[in-house]
């Protein structure tokens, strides 16, 4: 809407004409005199549109900058929020968690960016959801998967993403944890065709079979998980992911107050 050479009143210099308006500066004339105000602050308090289609005209724009202002301030408050809540999350050491895919879909996982812990197989509570007791907003979790016919030494890492900011573990009672909105990376089948699980872990089982069990999950080292994303972040170097990798890893790094030199660690243990 046009509000040049509408009618305004100023509560020191009187009625006056809008003259000109340029971006966030207004220009009004009060008879022989012009004078500048910024636009639309000085509809707040210094000037009055006389004509009501204009008023509202102009009291609309006011009304959207303040509710951008409301959103902004109300999306600070919350990131704030997270951010404290970021860093008092608690710190294990073994809290990172590996997903075997014989109970989750990995088609599904990629559509939906989520996956189940699995259930309970005996005790009181068979059947039901197992709660992720462990995982909190700075536990990898790391995506595996085997061939049909190919030995549990074959094991390969497909994927791996952090949860979300406001996940907790102990809380959740359904059993899915949902993928952060960022941190999330797939391997393609080149990528991954060397990146073995186990190589990652001392066989603690005197030279016997790797056996993964029946499980869904296992809880493995914050250290483990860093040489881990320290080779995934290798493999994608040369890719359009090489700088999610690298925040990625930055982000791991930083909600589990791992300095640089122990994050270039590598450590082996078996999984629990």
């Amino acid at each position: 809407m046009n509000i040049i050479k509408k009618a305004v009143r100023h509560k020191t210099f009187g009625q006056g004409e809008i003259s000109a308006l340029d971006d966030d500066m207004i220009t009004v004339r009060f008879g022989a005199a012009e004078k500048k105000f910024i636009f639309p602050d000085a509809f707040r308090e210094h000037l009055v549109l006389t004509e009501k289609t204009s008023r509202n005209y102009v009291e609309h724009i006011i009304a959207g900058i303040d509710e951008q202002a409301r959103l902004k301030r109300e999306k600070e408050a919350r990131e704030a929020e997270v951010k404290a809540m970021l860093r008092s999350l608690p710190l294990s050491t073994n809290a990172q968690a590996a997903f075997a895919f014989s109970y989750n879909n990995m088609d599904k996982t990629m559509k939906e960016w989520s996956v189940s812990v699995g259930e309970y197989r005996s005790g009181y509570n068979r059947g039901q959801p197992r709660v992720p007791a462990r995982i909190y907003p700075n536990s990898a979790c790391l995506l595996t998967c085997r061939g049909k016919n190919e030995k549990e030494e074959n094991r390969r890492i497909w994927g791996v993403f952090m949860p979300k900011e406001d996940f907790i573990g102990p809380e959740c009672t359904d059993g899915i944890v949902y993928a952060h909105e960022k941190y999330r990376i797939i391997l393609t089948e080149d990528e991954r065709k060397d990146l073995f699980f186990w190589k990652y872990f001392k066989n603690e089982n005197g030279g016997k079979d790797i056996k993964w069990g029946s499980v869904e999950f296992k809880y493995f080292s914050n250290m483990t998980m860093a040489g881990i994303l320290k080779d995934i972040a290798q493999i994608k170097h040369d890719t359009d992911q090489r700088e999610l990798c690298e925040e990625f890893m930055d982000y791991f790094r930083e909600l589990n107050k791992l300095s640089r030199t122990r994050f270039a660690a590598e450590n082996n243990e078996q999984p629990d």
